[in-house]
């Protein structure tokens, strides 16, 4: 009876789910062309009288606007699909051009590079003599040969000046290196969107559509188009 017991108990903390009330990959990324409404889907089920079951996937209008009857037409998972991935395509890098874009960056990244090394050497030069200016005070103070204030005063300005310098290398380095990460990064993207149409993940598809479109994707006639903050 114990045994039984746990047994229901465990079936009873499980959690069940119906596919049919899964949240569907492209909802929350096109707008209604004619009301401005979001995209929602629906999960349908045809029988036929020999057996077969058949499972379909539809978008349409959310039909939430008080104001406009929407009367937009649905279209199937399937041609919503193909006409995203069509989009992705048409802003994928091909791969000679990413080759090309690579080697400007890294030719732009080296040439910067370049620019900046005589202030960079010169500082971390200037940086050394003040590390060694610092442990000089700091004998002649262990040694009692400088007053406490003065040690104090001249440890500061040589801090000061030292801080300053460091600071400065970091801001030029930032500032002349800081667009290669996320431009390689983009390169790396764009190139890639070429697979990510083609995959069979839609969710990947949705996340990559969204980086590009942001919420500006529009469902007109059963045709995804690309819209502007005038369409809003």
């Amino acid at each position: 009876i114990f045994d039984k017991v746990q047994e229901v108990l465990k079936q009873r903390g499980k959690v069940r789910r119906n596919d049919e009330n899964h949240p569907q990959p492209y909802c929350g990324l096109l707008r209604c062309r004619n009301c401005n409404m979001m995209i929602t889907a629906e999960h349908k089920i045809k029988r036929q009288k020999n057996g077969n079951v058949h499972q379909y996937v539809y978008y349409r209008c959310s039909r939430k606007s008080k104001s406009i009857k929407c009367r937009e037409p649905w279209i199937k998972q399937k041609d919503l699909d193909q006409q995203i991935s069509s989009l992705l395509q048409k802003f994928s890098l091909r791969p000679d051009w990413a080759k090309d874009l690579r080697e400007m960056l890294i030719k732009e990244k080296e040439e910067t590079g370049q620019s900046s090394a005589p202030f960079v050497q010169e500082s971390r030069d200037r940086i050394k003599d003040i590390s060694i200016k610092l442990q000089r005070l700091l004998d002649c103070y262990l040694d009692q040969d400088v007053d406490r204030e003065i040690y104090r005063e001249e440890k500061a300005k040589l801090l000061s000046e030292k801080k300053s310098l460091e600071e400065k290398i970091i801001n030029l380095e930032q500032k002349q290196m800081g667009w290669v990460a996320p431009m390689s990064e983009w390169i790396e993207k764009a190139e890639n969107l070429v697979k990510i149409a083609q995959d069979s993940n839609l969710y990947l598809k949705k996340v990559a559509a969204k980086e590009i479109f942001g919420l500006h994707l529009l469902l007109a006639n059963g045709e995804t188009r690309p819209g502007g903050p005038s369409d809003s």
